[in-house]
């Protein structure tokens, strides 16, 4: 385990204490850590010393509260009611047919933007034959089909980053509908 690790790993046992205290303790020994690696003594060594992360933590946590402070933010646990799981279920169908809509809307989008792109792609193919027989429109309708195919793979890139909102959503709202069920009762 490195410094960063360790000191990682003593954050989330010192959460208890605050935010701003839990800085302020991170921070020395962080510094603390430095100091001593920097005198010579391995980095090993010195983590050693301190002990484990959560027999650090329980020393500190035991000596704020030896000085009459007590721990700024100790959550208790959530209660699973019945009303959130009641509100939450009525609010599933809702939520299913608004992401259907959505996927629904996306599919739309990339169909289009294939077809654009295979419309242009086919235009600019009838725009050589179109050539033979009259120069001036073959290239009016080669122009045509390119500014087609380059709106096309517009519209496939606006089609992708809407997929990718579109599964960061349904993420989300899958992440709040676990975070629901699964708290401890």
């Amino acid at each position: 385990m490195n410094q960063y690790e360790y000191l990682k790993e003593l954050r989330l046992y010192l959460s208890p204490l605050g935010r701003t205290e839990e800085d302020r303790v991170i921070e020395y020994y962080a510094e603390l850590i430095g100091d001593k690696v920097e005198l010579g003594i391995p980095e090993e060594e010195v983590l050693s010393q301190l002990g484990t992360p959560r027999e650090l933590a329980d020393k500190i946590l035991a000596e704020t509260q030896e000085y009459g402070e007590e721990p700024k933010h100790i959550k208790e646990p959530e209660k699973l009611s019945v009303g959130r799981i009641v509100g939450f279920s009525i609010l599933i169908p809702f939520v299913i047919t608004a992401l259907a809509i959505l996927y629904s809307v996306a599919v739309s989008f990339v169909a289009a933007s294939v077809g654009m792109q295979l419309g242009g792609v086919l235009t600019i193919i009838g725009s050589f034959i179109v050539m033979f027989t009259s120069i001036g429109a073959g290239i009016c309708q080669l122009g045509v089909a390119i500014f087609v195919s380059a709106l096309g793979l517009f519209a496939a890139y606006g089609s992708w980053k809407f997929i990718l909102l579109c599964i960061k959503i349904t993420q989300k709202i899958f992440k709040a509908y676990v975070r629901t069920y699964t708290k401890e009762a």
